[in-house]
């Protein structure tokens, strides 16, 4: 058997309490123009570029820290069968001067694109905080723009 629910007045001093609590956290209304929109997904597809741009840098520095380490285990390498290179599926032998060079080489990519990335991070940054600090001043608590 369902019973209706049943209201009963605060009285008068609960709804004037009432009625200051609603107003305090009332949303004002404010009107969305289109460049306002505009501003809003341009901060969007800023952020998403930063947390891609974010992923990559942290890829690059493990890899650069890897090209480093592989670098100081070929020069401590002291095999007389010399290195063995993996190729594919395949192993080939090669010598230490030319993993050097590769490692070596392969680390100033790394580093060249990890030093791109960081400049794009920082504008993504700075262009985000631009689109901020105009859309919390005109709409203050009404949108949020942290992650």
């Amino acid at each position: 058997k369902h019973r209706p629910a049943v209201y009963s007045s605060p009285g008068a001093a609960g709804e004037a309490a009432l009625t200051s609590c609603m107003s305090a956290v009332e949303p004002r209304d404010i009107e969305v123009e289109r460049e306002d929109q505009q501003r809003i997904n341009q901060f969007s597809r800023l952020n998403l570029r930063y947390d891609e741009l974010d992923e990559e840098i942290r890829l690059l520095k493990k890899n650069v820290q890897t090209f480093k380490d592989a670098t100081e285990e070929v020069e401590g390498c002291m095999e007389d069968d010399g290195l063995m290179l993996k190729v594919g599926e395949v192993f080939a032998q090669v010598d230490e001067d030319v993993a050097i060079e590769k490692l070596s080489k392969l680390t100033e990519q790394a580093e060249s694109r990890l030093t791109q990335c960081t400049d794009e991070i920082e504008e993504v940054k700075s262009n985000m905080d631009d689109l901020k600090k105009l859309l919390y001043a005109k709409f203050g608590s009404s949108i949020n723009l942290e992650k």
